[in-house]
Order: C-alpha cells, then sequence, then structure tokens
C-alpha cells in the first residue's frame, strides 16, 4: 500500500506539473527570451523609432524581455546580413524597408544577403508618403502645371532627392517617364540640403518623404502632390485625385531568419498587428508623417512582390549601380 500511495503521489505530482506547463503563455513555450529586435541603423532614425515602439509593446504582449540591437553600417546591409545568421527561433526580428529588399538586390553585385532566401516576411508596421515639391517662389502651382513644364523645359528638368539610390531618386525618374521626359536626378546629402536647395531656388522641384518637406509647407516650399492613396493634408491632393496614375509609398516592416517554424511567424505577425492597432503607437507614427500598418505574412510577402513589380523596372531602366 505504501508503494501504491508513493506512486499516486508521484503520479499526481506530474499531472501537476503537466497542468502548470500547458497553462503557460504559448510564447513560453514556443519563443525564448529575451527577443531581440535588430535595427540596421543607428539609433535616433524613423527604424530605430520603430523598433524601439514595438519593444515596449511587445514585451507586455509576449510576456518576454524585448530589446533593441543597433547595427548599423553600409546603409542597412551589415545589419540585414548580421540578421540572416540569427537563431530561426523566433528570438530575433530585422526591421527592414523597400532599399534593403527592393533596391539593395538590384543595385548591389554583391549584396551578402538574399531577401527571398534569408528571410520570411512577418508584417508590414508603418507606410510613409513620398512628395514632389516645388520652392514657394515657382510660378508652378499644380502637377498640371509642372508637367507641362516639364515637357516645355526637358532640359531644365532637374529634380532633387535626399540620396541617390533611394527610393525618392526613382520615384522622381518616374515622374519624368510620366510626363515623358528623361529628368535628371540631382543627389542632396540628406533632406536638410535638398530643403535649402528648394528654399533658394537652386533646383526647379524635389522628392522626399512628407514627413521631411511637411514643415516647410506653403511658406518656403510648395508641395504639389502627395503619392499615397489618401491625403495627409487638406490643401495637398494625391497624384490620383490629380488624375494622375502615380503611387508611391515607402514602408518598414518585420522580417525574421529563413526556417523560422510558420506557427512562430503567425503569432509575431498577430502580435505586431495588435501593436499597430494601438492608439498611442497610431498618434505616435502620424506625428512623425507616418501611417500604422500591420499586416499578416501572406499580405506583407504581397506588397513586398508588388513594390518589386512597381520599382524594379524604373530602376533597371536607370541603369543606376551602386557597386
Amino acid at each position: 500500500m505504501k508503494s501504491f500511495g508513493k506512486g499516486l503521489f508521484l503520479v499526481l505530482i506530474g499531472v501537476v506539473a503537466m497542468s502548470l506547463f500547458f497553462s503557460l503563455p504559448v510564447w513560453a513555450q514556443e519563443i525564448k527570451g529575451p527577443i531581440k529586435i535588430i535595427v540596421p541603423y543607428a539609433p535616433g532614425g524613423s527604424s530605430d523609432i520603430i523598433g524601439r515602439l514595438m519593444a515596449e509593446k511587445l514585451k507586455d504582449i509576449l510576456g518576454l524581455t524585448v530589446i533593441v540591437e543597433n547595427k548599423p553600417g553600409a546603409g542597412g546591409r551589415i545589419g540585414t546580413e548580421y540578421a540572416k545568421h540569427q537563431p530561426p527561433d523566433g528570438s530575433s526580428m530585422l526591421v527592414m524597408n523597400p532599399a534593403l529588399f527592393v533596391v539593395s538586390p538590384l543595385v548591389y553585385s554583391k549584396l551578402g544577403y538574399d531577401p527571398d532566401l534569408d528571410f520570411i516576411p512577418v508584417s508590414q508596421v508603418q507606410i510613409y508618403h513620398f512628395v514632389l515639391s516645388v520652392p514657394a517662389t515657382s510660378p508652378i502651382k499644380d502637377v498640371k502645371g509642372l508637367m507641362e513644364w516639364i515637357k516645355k523645359n526637358p532640359k531644365q528638368a532637374n529634380f532633387g532627392s535626399p540620396a541617390t539610390g533611394s527610393l525618392p531618386h526613382f520615384f522622381g525618374l518616374m515622374i519624368g517617364k510620366y510626363a515623358g521626359v528623361e529628368m535628371v536626378h540631382v543627389s542632396y546629402n540628406g533632406s536638410g540640403p535638398l530643403i535649402t536647395a528648394l528654399i533658394g531656388g537652386h533646383i526647379p522641384m524635389g522628392v522626399d518623404t512628407y514627413d521631411a518637406q511637411s514643415r516647410y509647407h506653403p511658406d518656403k516650399i510648395r508641395i504639389l502632390a502627395t503619392a499615397g492613396t489618401s491625403r495627409k493634408h487638406p490643401d495637398i491632393p494625391t497624384f490620383k485625385e490629380m488624375g494622375y496614375e502615380i503611387e508611391g509609398v515607402g514602408w518598414n516592416g518585420i522580417v525574421v531568419p529563413a526556417k523560422t517554424p510558420k506557427a512562430i511567424v503567425d503569432k509575431l505577425s498577430q502580435a505586431i498587428v495588435s501593436v499597430m492597432k494601438m492608439p498611442d503607437v497610431k498618434q505616435k507614427l502620424e506625428q512623425m508623417g507616418a501611417e500604422a500598418t500591420g499586416t499578416s505574412p501572406e499580405e506583407f510577402a504581397k506588397i513586398i512582390k508588388q513594390d518589386r513589380e512597381r520599382w524594379g523596372p524604373i530602376i533597371k531602366a536607370s541603369g543606376y549601380k551602386a557597386d
């Protein structure tokens, strides 16, 4: 009887242990913390801000420590290559953008990572609009007027962007293609110098993000249109509203190393979508000139594919190579 009682006791201990295991959050069973969000840029930029915002919110949803690890260098490529070597167990995520997954594969002969083979999309987290602007002193008042001016003055139709090889660079080329003119790109070392050139009337038009230029509208520069699907300002129309089938937005998203189990990918996506629905998160991104999104892995994969189809021909036609 003593042996029976001891056996029963051990069985009960086992039952209690199993019940405690199954009562643990599913995250604790599948993902071992801490989780690190890899930002392939220096602290302070938009990718870093979104990474830290998500880390703060995800730790409560997942019940795990979530930290941000900055790995800057080579325009984000060093951090991206670093991320592909992390364990495929949900303990590492990468904040990425079209420059890393759409542009770089087309302009670098040796990249160090393959966006499709080395990573799995988890969720898009935010989008930001591109804008087309002219100096406030310009006689051009709208997109129609600019298109007419470009056609009449093709040799003067230069446009500026904050960097060579950036999406604003290729967006400007897209506008020129729509006008039927091969416009000349002038690269500036960031948004600040581009704004200075526009204010001084040193360049007839510029392309950048809404956030970078909106604070100067309409006193110092005039934003003619945004390239998103909705207005960012009551007085600034979209290209489509003006009758031009021109669309282009930038974004940030989250990916994980290849071979990460689908169950973990789906659960991370669900957690991220929950974060992006939070009112304070939406407000924070709105203050940055961005919009919170949050998508399924399948939806995000489709967005990446569509952007390659949209930007690929423009990038290839430009002949631009980074190395």
